[in-house]
């Protein structure tokens, strides 16, 4: 009975050993496994507005329409199968000046995928892209900021750098007054700010970005205000 009692006790450890190093993986910030970029330097007041999941019919035009009316840079994470739907955004991202990164193909879970998945889903989107703009990006951030087994590897034979982030408005629960103080208040130099234009995991149709948006111009004026200039993250890491 006693080493049943002990088996039943490892097996629970065991268990909620596993269960822990999963969830470490899915941390955007730590860097035990796969090492991330979480800022730039801290050399003076630059900081980067970053997007994930995009294209997105309607969003991101409107995001792209307000980032030009306030004349600053972003860097755009996109997902290839977004950028097969719309590359006509796409297009008008390069157009204006910002910078494209690579977020995966299809933007799902990376947990206990092998390393070939990793560079189907990297490739097919570098490919997506590279056939819009005629470049390839430089930049990659996982779905999720979760990392995996196999995918530094994957990433170093391709010569791109992991770049998660250090201050977000998590514009994917929150409504937009909370969406510009979340996301204004830890900035500081080398900031590297995530919001949302798209959302891989539903059709077009049914995104709704629209807090983001509205968050968009007061999270601007408010960085301008404290002192920061934004720049793309090709300018922040050069």
């Amino acid at each position: 009975m006693i080493g049943i009692w002990i088996i039943l006790i490892c097996a629970i450890c065991l268990g909620g050993l596993f269960v822990l190093y999963v969830f470490a993986w899915s941390i955007p910030t730590l860097q035990w496994f796969t090492p991330a970029i979480l800022r730039g330097p801290g050399a003076g007041q630059r900081i980067a507005l970053t997007f994930d999941d995009g294209p997105c019919p309607g969003h991101t035009e409107q995001v792209l329409d307000i980032l030009r009316r306030h004349g600053v840079k972003a860097t755009f994470f996109v997902c290839g199968q977004n950028v097969e739907r719309s590359p006509e955004i796409l297009r008008r991202v390069q157009a204006e000046g910002h910078t494209i990164g690579n977020h995966s193909y299809s933007h799902v879970y990376p947990y206990f995928r092998s390393r070939a998945f990793f560079a189907r889903e990297i490739d097919l989107t570098q490919q997506a892209i590279e056939k819009v703009t005629g470049k390839r990006p430089k930049f990659f951030r996982p779905p999720f900021g979760a990392r995996w087994l196999g995918l530094h590897p994957v990433l170093e034979q391709r010569g791109l750098r992991l770049v998660n982030w250090s201050d977000t408005g998590y514009d994917w629960r929150l409504g937009t007054d909370r969406i510009v103080r979340e996301t204004l208040k830890t900035l500081g130099p080398g900031s590297i700010i995530l919001l949302h234009d798209g959302r891989q995991t539903l059709p077009p149709e049914r995104v709704d970005r629209a807090s983001t948006v509205e968050a968009l111009p007061a999270i601007i004026e408010g960085a301008v205000k404290a002192g920061f200039t934004f720049v793309t993250l090709e300018e922040l890491l050069a």
